[in-house]
């Protein structure tokens, strides 16, 4: 049995939280039997779900939980602030269940020294088997915890979606760009909307720009705010959350995928639109350039002037957003699909039992 720790979950719409339903589902799929315990609650329709879901209100319900479903492997998911699944790790380890923890967000130095505070005192590099979701992150837990391995284990990514219907060379007369991710100020949105004003001035009287932007988030208004203030709400759109089919259907018919966003862990939903056949346009010191080299699936930048320079060159290049495309369109990721994800969390798991058991050796042998 594994058990997922989070404090983040469904019906909360994120990254995080969806990379784990989707992870636990790939588990359950591949015969496993998955719990997912959360503090997040809410009216989620869990009895529809193939796996099990339990709601806690308090971190204390946890120890009882865990001691009656007597998991082999717990896998604990870390953000930046993730209190429940910081305190779960203490009845963890009292419980010598064998634990791997995946931080799924970027650590910045205020963040990285309370995580060296914490590792230390629970023991993490001996205790626990440590994940990234990109080599970014991993580099950012070595900062935080010298000494500890840790391993990188990307998202992954259903093999089968829709691909892009990107026009032949030759007939790109616009640029539909498409953006998705939640609107708040950690993922700079107004940069977003600074990105494509620009863009579409350098490209005026050459291609038509359009921008379809999915999400929401406390900086929806101010967003509204500038596109009113820039006369860009005739040719931006803000459509707020949308179900995966709908975006799926709004990939089909977009020309590139756009995230300005540094602080980019990994970039599920930039992968999803790789996969889906678009270029992709991003910063090169966040997670996606893990599955983005420059010039072929996509174009990268350092600041947002190489950004805007990327989308203007999309637009006026056809033979290199054509070359892009189908590379895309054609090339699997497949280091990012579910059978490779779930080998390489295998390892991990046998990795945490093996530490438990070595660590005890009357343990050896017990399923817990």
């Amino acid at each position: 049995m594994i058990v997922h720790l989070t404090d983040v979950f469904a019906p909360r719409v994120g990254g995080i939280e969806v990379q784990i339903e989707r992870l636990a589902r790939a588990q359950t799929a591949a015969g496993e039997e998955v719990h997912v315990i959360t503090t997040t609650s809410g009216t989620h329709d869990d009895r529809a779900l193939p796996y099990r879901v339990h709601r806690v209100a308090r971190v204390g319900h946890v120890r009882a939980l865990l001691l009656r479903l007597e998991p082999r492997v717990a896998h604990v998911h870390l953000s930046v602030y993730s209190p429940f699944a910081l305190c779960s790790t203490r009845q963890l380890g009292l419980l010598r269940i064998p634990t791997v923890m995946t931080v799924h967000s970027m650590w910045d130095l205020p963040v990285r020294v309370c995580y060296r505070l914490i590792g230390k005192v629970g023991d993490w590099r001996d205790r626990f088997v440590l994940t990234a979701v990109s080599t970014v992150v991993a580099d950012q837990i070595a900062r935080a915890l010298p000494g500890t391995t840790t391993v990188v284990v990307p998202n992954g990514v259903s093999p089968v979606l829709p691909r892009s219907t990107s026009r032949p060379t030759g007939e790109l007369q616009e640029l539909h760009v498409v953006s998705v991710g939640r609107l708040v100020t950690r993922r700079k949105p107004l940069i977003l909307l600074k990105v494509l004003r620009q863009a579409q001035q350098r490209l005026d009287g050459q291609v038509a720009v359009h921008a379809t932007i999915v999400g929401a988030g406390s900086r929806t208004d101010a967003m509204r705010r500038y596109l009113s203030r820039h006369g860009m709400t005739g040719w931006v759109r803000l459509i707020g959350v949308q179900d995966q089919q709908t975006i799926r259907d709004i990939l089909a018919t977009a020309d590139v995928y756009l995230n300005v966003t540094r602080r980019e862990a990994f970039g599920l939903a930039t992968l999803e639109a790789r996969t889906a056949g678009l270029p992709v346009v991003a910063r090169s010191d966040s997670g996606v350039a893990d599955f983005v080299e420059h010039g072929r699936e996509g174009l990268l930048g350092d600041t947002m002037t190489d950004l805007v320079a990327a989308l203007v060159q999309l637009g006026c290049d056809k033979q290199l957003h054509h070359r892009i495309a189908t590379h895309n369109r054609t090339v699997t990721p497949s280091e990012h699909s579910w059978s490779v994800v779930l080998n390489s969390l295998r390892h991990c798991y046998d990795e945490a039992v093996r530490r438990v058991h070595m660590s005890d050796p009357t343990a050896a042998g017990k399923d817990v």
